[in-house]
């Protein structure tokens, strides 16, 4: 269907705002995980290599060791398109007082951004190790079980998490006192209290996304839950072929214009061991 004057009158407006429609989050799973650019002209799957670990050895004075074994597996990441369409009438944007073309690539492209971070998200459920129950509330214990979990596995640097808006309600109310009435002594508990901001649990940085899966429902009920993840920055790798693009392609017959925006993106788990999946009610 044409984008029209009876659908988008809202566009009629000296006063739309600049995000138009809705205000869509920022993407954030690139700036999380191993983003990779891949070239033009390579085909259509990534194949990257990981190494095995390797343990360091006493050494004897005069004596060579044994050849450590450096054996390396390969994930592979399948590129594919996503993108939105419109159709835009000469009469709307004709009518209308702003750059309707621009309003709705510009829409299109925080679209895309979103639709990157889903595909990363969505990862989460694949990851092994995992923490929280179905139709249970996750809790500041499990921020730490997680983060044990993966420095169990050496891992040594920065973590990351990506919750949804419930769990993420569930770990705010946990670190205001289970919602009391008095704020906890940290600065963790006045941020929640003051400014709505989780911040930094357990050594992890934690950020919060609708964009999180809630889907989840193994058992008999029919409760949904979220599976939010708590990851090494080398668990997940995300690959995008040069950058978003926008088309468009005049409809003399329509009166009409078209506008395509795309973008060739693909995402896998680099290393399982490197994420912990966090599973927690979507509605405690």
């Amino acid at each position: 269907m044409a984008n029209n004057t009876t659908i988008n009158s809202e566009l009629f407006t000296n006063l739309l705002a600049e995000a138009q429609f809705a205000a869509y989050e920022n993407s954030i799973a690139r700036q999380l995980v191993t983003a990779m650019d891949y070239p033009a002209n390579a085909g259509k799957t990534l194949q990257v290599p990981v190494y095995a670990g390797v343990s360091a050895t006493n050494l004897t004075e005069g004596s060579a060791p044994s050849a450590a074994d450096t054996n390396t597996s390969s994930v592979t990441l399948t590129l594919g398109e996503i993108g939105t369409y419109f159709q835009v009438t000469d009469f709307l944007r004709d009518s209308a007082e702003r750059n309707v073309v621009a309003d709705l690539g510009a829409n299109a492209g925080r679209a895309i951004a979103e639709k990157m971070d889903e595909d990363v998200f969505a990862l989460f459920n694949s990851f092994n190790a995992s923490v929280g129950t179905e139709d249970s509330a996750i809790t500041v214990d499990h921020m730490f079980e997680a983060a044990a979990t993966l420095r169990a596995a050496k891992i040594a640097g920065p973590l990351a998490s990506v919750v949804g808006p419930r769990q993420a309600l569930q770990l705010k109310k946990a670190l205001y006192n289970a919602g009391g009435t008095v704020a906890t002594a940290n600065g963790v508990g006045a941020s929640v209290l003051e400014r709505g901001f989780i911040g930094t649990i357990a050594g992890i940085d934690v950020y919060e996304s609708s964009l999180v899966k809630s889907d989840l429902d193994t058992d008999a009920d029919t409760e949904v839950n979220m599976v939010g993840g708590v990851f090494a920055k080398s668990a997940l790798a995300h690959a995008m072929r040069g950058g978003v693009a926008m088309e468009t392609q005049r409809q003399a017959a329509a009166r009409a214009t078209d506008i395509m925006m795309t973008a060739v993106t693909g995402q896998a788990i680099l290393q399982n061991a490197h994420g912990v999946k966090l599973i927690g009610s979507a509605t405690d």
